[in-house]
């Protein structure tokens, strides 16, 4: 491609970062990278601090943003855009991005971050399990009567409002979309055509790290991460309880349950907490373990510690579930374990410990193909370039 595209990056930042922020700056940096002219446009949440007339003005601004629709169509011309990729809209950049990118003929890509399209609470969790209600019945109901979005009925009617009027006005079926896994895409099966040319996966990349020899003695584990029951944490301490005293785990993280973590680590020899540190030190204590393990109850997104993880060659222990079941099943880099079975976790990890080379192998190969940044934007220039993508009106 002799002429690099002009891409708008579209982001709203959440109060509170997260992995989303994280894959925005990236692929900003891997763009910019590779010669290609990044404008960004973002906005924050932290605008609703600034006046009380902008937070009562919100629930009009999540349906549609005339500020979004008229800012984004001048950025387009002034700077000759070529490509709209958005990463979130929600709440106060809207779909109306969407219009102003196909009313200046350029295409747009959305890359599927969560389940916001099809659960007003983007997460598919409900009451301590995974939750598909609304997704099954068609409509919202379960999540007005529950309150799923922020445990508020109200701001729930908001979310809700704004996917009933854009699923009216069709605006799901005008523009483009990138998963990050199979399974990610296969939810949306009731709300667009999941096999449409319009459709691509692409998932999320990491760097490749600093030259490194993996060296292992003890059979050794990590997790980091939220220590927060649907995360997985209470699961992974009642299961490795049942494990031989030589199965090590390291802990990694904060959060509601880490009282309870302190207290396993005090009584079993075998499981050892290290707190809030930097990614520094959890990545060397990967590097040569035996495997990470990913226990969550959620459907996640595409966890980057499962990125990293494999970038190291490092197998992944993980709960057959959501989008981290389907990453692992995908790269045949780790083991599945069915969350309500002890079985099925112990057979789980004595698989990680036998088979580790093969399986450490695959990860690598994984993370060279689909991880590494390099072939992650060639794959994202397929996907900008596809003639099958919808190019606006």
């Amino acid at each position: 491609m002799n002429e690099k595209l002009r891409v708008l990056m579209v982001h709203n930042f959440y109060q509170i970062g997260g992995g989303e922020h994280t894959v925005f700056a990236n692929e900003v940096e891997l763009l910019r990278k590779n010669g290609h002219t990044v404008v960004e446009y973002t906005r924050s949440n932290d605008e609703l601090k600034s006046s009380k007339l902008k937070t009562l003005l919100t629930p009009l601004s999540t349906l549609w943003s005339l500020k979004t629709h008229r800012e984004v169509k001048r950025i387009i011309k002034e700077e000759k855009i070529d490509v709209v990729h958005c990463h979130n809209t929600f709440p106060l950049i809207s779909p109306s991005v969407y219009y102003a990118a196909r009313s200046r003929r350029v295409p747009v890509f959305q890359t599927v971050h969560n389940f916001r399209f099809l659960c007003p609470a983007g997460t598919f969790f409900c009451d301590g399990s995974a939750c598909e209600r609304c997704r099954e019945q068609g409509n919202f109901k379960e999540a007005l009567r529950r309150g799923c979005y922020r445990n508020s009925k109200v701001q729930t009617l908001v979310v809700v409002a704004m996917l009933k009027l854009h699923r009216l006005l069709k605006t799901y079926n005008k523009i483009n979309y990138i998963f990050l896994t199979e399974f990610n895409k296969s939810r949306f099966d009731r709300l667009i055509d999941i096999n449409g040319k319009n459709v691509f996966i692409k998932p999320n990349f990491v760097e490749k790290p600093a030259d490194f020899r993996r060296e292992l003695s003890e059979k050794k584990f990590v997790f980091a991460g939220r220590l927060d029951e649907n995360k997985g944490i209470k699961l992974l301490l009642e299961r490795w309880k049942a494990l031989p005293d030589d199965y090590k785990l390291h802990i990694y993280g904060e959060g509601e349950c880490e009282q309870l973590v302190r207290e396993a680590a005090e009584k079993y020899p075998n499981i050892e907490f290290y707190g809030f540190v930097e990614r520094e030190q959890i990545a060397a204590d990967i590097k040569d373990a035996f495997g990470l393990v990913f226990p969550s109850i959620l459907y996640e997104g595409f966890p980057m510690i499962i990125s990293e993880s494999m970038s190291y060659g490092c197998p992944v222990l993980c709960a057959d579930l959501g989008n981290h079941g389907s990453i692992v099943r995908e790269s045949q880099a780790g083991t599945l374990f069915d969350p309500k079975s002890q079985e099925s976790f112990n057979k789980a990890a004595e698989l990680i410990v036998s088979d580790n080379d093969r399986l450490s192998k695959n990860a690598l190969k994984y993370y060279d193909a689909v991880l590494d940044p390099q072939s992650n934007y060639e794959t994202l220039m397929r996907i900008y370039t596809d003639p099958g993508a919808v190019r606006g009106k």
